[in-house]
């Protein structure tokens, strides 16, 4: 019973679409994509594929034309996996791309939250996703 009920824990973490930051953004992932709230705009995140530790990921953000993005790094939420750089290149009309790559951790699900400082924003814009091993 206990390790029925420790599977379906962690399959619904992971089956998980609508992850709220806790401060009332939320994201709601479908195709590899996510829109999210910068400020009062909606922005767009778009993975080139579901993140996987150790394998290099694509990440493109649509976000408003007056927004600029300061830096961008994920951090693991439930267990310490330092910052992971996110390096990105700012494009035409608010268009933004980059890529990252996580780590491998001993955790069977794990918690990311990818945050972005905007230059006109007091707080960060969060991005909150599940990879599972």
């Amino acid at each position: 019973m206990c390790v029925f009920l420790a599977h379906k824990f962690q399959q619904t973490a992971f089956d998980e679409t609508n992850v709220s930051n806790g401060i009332g953004n939320s994201c709601t992932f479908v195709n590899e994509t996510c829109e999210f709230l910068i400020g009062n705009d909606i922005a767009i995140a778009h993975f080139s594929d579901k993140p996987v530790a150790e394998e290099s990921v694509t990440v493109t953000f649509s976000i408003p034309p007056n927004h600029v993005v300061e830096s961008a790094w994920i951090e693991g939420v439930n267990m310490y996996m330092g910052k992971i750089p996110v390096l990105l290149e700012q494009g035409p009309q608010g268009k933004w791309s980059g890529w990252f790559m996580l780590g491998s951790c001993s955790e069977p699900v794990m918690r990311w939250q990818l945050r972005l400082n905007i230059a006109s924003e007091e707080s960060p814009a969060y991005l909150y996703f599940v990879t599972q091993q």
